[in-house]
């Protein structure tokens, strides 16, 4: 028989079998010849059958049935011989001695207990390849167990495990011993989990079963006891009591700080000791037995005795010991907790004789230790002070400090007592309802050398009765008995004080007369004591029109007299004329009969009215008299001209409020430029009120009463969000306008709210916050303001731009430029408007450019109006001027045209 054989292809470990039986077919036929290829891995077949022309193909290794099948495709005439069997897609061909063993060992009883068992496991041989698992293996990783048979740790395990696992696999194989991998690694789930792999040989040495045990749990709860222990013996350290822990052979368990104190010896040190290694035997018996009862009674200890320190002194300890026991109630040792009470015990014992004298004494006696806390008190402090015996000793002396005093006459009363032991004199001091008494205080100092320490004694006599009718006499010769308010007397006098004060200061003050009317029909019909009711109701009112620096005072019967001090101007008053006709808008109620009154101001004014206290009343009088019969307005000033310009006032507020309602603020717009380069860097927003009457109104002729009114800060935040949304349009339609300038007053950056409102506005329109910068005028740097510094430095960390308005009149901002985004100076007008041939005015200017090109800030001239300024500008290099000469302000429209028309380069 003869057979040619030639050019085969070999997969498989038996290279040296298929040799010899390939040589016993050429024995057969002389003429054979054959070329093996030899490959030990089904993965490169489909490489080598492209590189040569093979009429055989032997494979001892199982095959992908895809593989099969393309094999037959590609090569039709190709011979295959297939030793080891195909495999499908889910299955494995099982033909290794290995895969013999797992078919012996894994019957199908033996896999079903294997799917019942809740713990991974798994068997690979000594190629790392998976030979069985069950499911909850396959469901860890996330794959079916028909995936993993044949694949090895690297095709189903995450990279991090394999070097440790690899390394312990080799270890198993080695000695045969049962090996454990700790590690972590996220699950199929995506759930973090901390497990042990356990491995172990089998099959002697050929194969490994493997089991997975997750040990999140038990290490949770590790963690979670440790912590617990840190946190209880943290606690235990923080205690001043001694604390213990013994068993049940009274052996210590550990102790904390205090306790090692109190031993003298570190915890290590005590640590399984018992009391008689550590204490005077006695004192060590007696400690014993009591754990011993309380262990075998399960009863808590409570008792107090004396336990000698490491130092040899002798301490009078509340000790209290409690029964450690477990779950089932089986005693397992002790807690102990011993409180030194030495010093309270020894104070109170020397007080108990002394007891017996202050408890009868009239006076208050009252015994503090030397931090003040009270340890005895006498029968007469608690009738005085309103206190019961156990809430003055839970309490200490300074309950009964009294306003009256400041911090300084309770510091001389310490530096006495320091020095002198003693101290005696007057003294208010306050019980226990509010109310405030007068005494007679003396105070000893009572000193313990052998024990340290000290105690003070209090002696209160008490001077109420005697301070309270000096007072009330003081009382009722400056204010009035029945309303409480300033009388007469004290009304001049206090007139008489702000006249003065107005005089120095250069500043107006107000008198204002308000008469009752229909004050006395109250008295004919409901009687005197419904009238005085309703006076006291009317100083109630009065007194809530005006700050506490102002003077109310009842006049007479139905007459009150208001002084405003310190006003702007004589819109002042007319706000507090206007805060009373609004008190008197409402009824006053008698018997729960409602009643109307109204009441006729007069306003006179210092000094225009008067310079005396008798002018200024009598021209309020007349002020008064007039507005009983001219009912144009609910107060009259005593000048005619006042009273109507502040009526126009008045009205022209209420103008302004249904203008921000009816958005009839305007913004207009004037160009900053660059004097060298002759473009547009910034436009600066001015305001301009559209009246529907008076035409357009600038902000000289209305703002002021903004800001009286309270209407500056809501006009302010709408002509920002103006600002931020024509900044928007602007950049949408390409056109370059640098910056919007913005100028903010004091007040605006008094808001508490002021950055939260920018902000707000910043996200309502989208605007970015380099398109808008703010205008701060140079004098709010010298504000005491913490809000309005706390705004600053928010809008610099908010990444807004500052320019610094009429810089030059004041150098308070120096202060702050290293903490603020300040990037440009405007320099003030007056320095402006006096260049050139102003020689002050040209030295600032110089000045101001030297310091801000030291700084790195940008220098802006405002005003420019004619040629000869802007060529001096020019020639001392200022960057950017803005002003009339430039450029007119110019509204929306006007303004876009514009910046179309002088594109920046």
């Amino acid at each position: 028989m003869s057979v040619d054989i030639e050019n085969v292809l070999y997969i498989g470990g038996n290279i040296k079998l298929v040799e010899v039986m390939l040589d016993m077919f050429k024995e057969v036929s002389a003429e054979s010849e054959y070329q093996i290829q030899h490959l030990t891995s089904c993965v490169e077949i489909h490489r080598a059958l492209a590189e040569k022309n093979y009429k055989y193909l032997i494979s001892e290794e199982i095959v992908d049935k895809a593989a099969v099948d393309k094999v037959a495709c590609d090569y039709p005439s190709l011979k295959t011989a297939y030793l080891a069997g195909i495999q499908n897609a889910d299955q494995k061909v099982e033909n290794s001695s290995a895969g013999s063993v797992i078919k012996v060992l894994l019957t199908d009883e033996v896999k079903a207990t294997l799917d019942c068992i809740r713990i991974p496991i798994y068997y690979k041989n000594k190629q790392g390849e998976f030979l069985a698992c069950n499911s909850y293996f396959a469901e860890a990783v996330g794959m079916t167990t028909g995936q993993i048979i044949g694949k090895t740790a690297a095709e189903i395990l995450p990279a991090h495990l394999l070097p440790g696992l690899e390394q312990v696999d080799q270890k198993v194989f080695e000695d045969n011993q049962v090996h454990l991998y700790e590690c972590e690694y996220v699950d199929a789930a995506g759930i973090h989990r901390e497990v042990v792999f356990r491995k172990e040989a089998m099959d002697g040495g050929e194969i490994q079963v493997g089991t997975i045990l997750d040990m999140s749990e038990l290490n949770n709860a590790k963690r979670l006891i440790e912590k617990e222990r840190v946190r209880l013996r943290a606690t235990a350290d923080m205690s001043s009591d001694l604390i213990f822990f013994k068993d049940l052979e009274s052996r210590f368990l550990g102790c904390n700080k205090e306790f090692e104190k109190f031993v003298g010896c570190p915890e290590r040190d005590i640590l399984g000791k018992r009391d008689d290694q550590l204490f005077e035997l006695d004192q060590a018996l007696m400690c014993q037995a009591q754990d011993q009862d309380v262990m075998t009674t399960k009863q808590i200890h409570h008792g107090k005795e004396y336990l000698t320190y490491k130092d040899g002194v002798r301490h009078f300890i509340e000790m209290k010991k409690v029964p450690l026991q477990d779950k089932k109630g089986t005693v397992q040792g002790l807690i102990g907790m011993g409180r030194d009470i030495t010093a309270q015990y020894m104070m109170q014992k020397r007080f108990k004789v002394a007891n017996v004298v202050f408890e009868n004494s009239k006076d208050s006696i009252i015994v503090t230790d030397e931090r003040g806390d009270i340890i005895s008190a006498n029968e007469s402090s608690c009738r005085i002070s309103g206190y019961s015996i156990a809430e003055l000793l839970q309490a200490n002396i300074k309950i009964f400090s009294s306003q009256q005093h400041d911090h300084s006459f309770y510091e001389q009363i310490e530096n006495a007592l320091q020095e002198k032991n003693n101290w005696q004199g007057d003294i208010s001091y306050r019980i226990k309802n509010g109310d405030t008494y007068y005494a007679w205080l003396e105070i000893y100092v009572v000193k313990h050398p052998g024990e340290g320490g000290e105690n003070h004694v209090y002696s209160f006599t008490d001077l109420s009765q005697c301070k309270n009718v000096e007072q009330k006499t003081q009382f009722l010769s400056k204010h009035d008995p029945l309303t409480g308010l300033f009388n007469r007397i004290a009304l001049f006098t206090r007139l008489e004080d702000a006249i003065a004060r107005s005089s120095h200061k250069e500043i107006a003050m107000a008198v204002v007369l308000v008469d009752i009317n229909g004050f006395k029909t109250i008295n004919d019909q409901y009687g005197h004591n419904a009238g005085d009711a309703v006076l006291r109701d009317i100083a109630k009112r009065l007194k809530s029109c005006v700050y506490e620096k102002d003077t109310v005072a009842r006049f007479g019967d139905d007459e009150f007299v208001l002084l405003i001090d310190e006003l702007s101007n004589e819109q002042g008053a007319a706000i507090v004329a206007q805060k009373i006709a609004r008190q008197f808008s409402s009824v006053f109620l008698i018997d729960n009969v409602a009643v109307k009154l109204s009441a006729t101001i007069g306003i006179s004014i210092f000094p225009d009215d008067g310079i005396d206290v008798d002018t200024l009343l009598v021209n309020a009088e007349k002020a008064m008299q007039r507005a009983k019969y001219d009912k144009s307005a609910p107060y009259h000033f005593y000048t005619v001209e006042l009273t109507r310009y502040s009526n126009q006032q008045f009205a022209l507020e209420d103008e302004l409020k249904n203008a921000l309602q009816a958005q009839q603020f305007e913004l207009y717009y004037q160009p900053q430029y660059d004097l060298n380069k002759r473009q547009i860097v910034a436009l600066e927003s001015l305001l301009r009120w559209k009246h529907p009457e008076h035409g357009l109104l600038l902000p000289d002729s209305f703002l002021i009463l903004a800001e009286e009114s309270g209407l500056l800060v809501p006009i302010g935040l709408q002509m920002i969000r103006k600002a931020a949304e024509q900044a928007v349009i602007w950049s949408k339609s390409g056109i370059n306008f640098g910056r919007i300038a913005i100028n903010l007053s004091e007040i605006q950056l008094e808001q508490l709210s002021f950055i939260a409102d920018i902000q707000t506005i910043l996200k309502d329109t989208g605007c970015s916050n380099n398109w808008l910068e703010f205008e701060i005028g140079e004098s709010v740097f010298s504000s005491d303001s913490v809000n309005i510094h706390e705004n600053l430095l928010n809008l610099s960390k908010v990444g807004f731009a500052l320019t610094v308005d009429g810089f030059g009149a004041d150098r308070s901002v120096l202060y702050s430029i290293d903490h603020l985004r300040i990037e440009k100076f405007k320099i003030s007008k007056q320095f402006i408007h006096g260049v050139p041939g102003h020689l002050a005015g040209e030295a600032m200017i110089k000045s101001v450019i030297v310091l801000a090109r030291a700084l790195g800030i940008d220098v802006v001239g405002e005003g420019i109006e004619n040629a000869e300024q802007e060529a001096f500008l020019t020639a001392h290099n200022i960057d950017s001027g803005q002003g009339h000469f430039q450029a007119k302000p110019m509204k929306t429209s006007e303004m876009t045209f514009y910046l179309r028309c002088n594109k920046r380069k």
